[in-house]
């Protein structure tokens, strides 16, 4: 298995950003279900999810190899 290692900037800056991105991403799903019915709203913060997580994986991978 992989070891990662991490700094503790990397940890103090992850350990603040984990309970914005939860609070953000509970907001967004809340409008969203407003405004668009509930099959299209699940659907979209799925798709809007997989799109951020791709979107890190690119940065990361990005990050690492260099």
């Amino acid at each position: 298995m992989a070891q990662l290692e991490i700094d503790e900037r990397s940890l103090k800056k992850n350990s603040l950003l984990l309970p914005v991105a939860v609070i953000l991403g509970t907001l967004l799903a809340i409008i969203a279900y407003t405004y668009l019915p509930p099959t299209t709203a699940l659907i979209t913060i799925f798709s809007g999810t997989i799109v951020v997580a791709l979107i890190t994986y690119a940065v990361l991978k990005k990050k690492y190899d260099q």
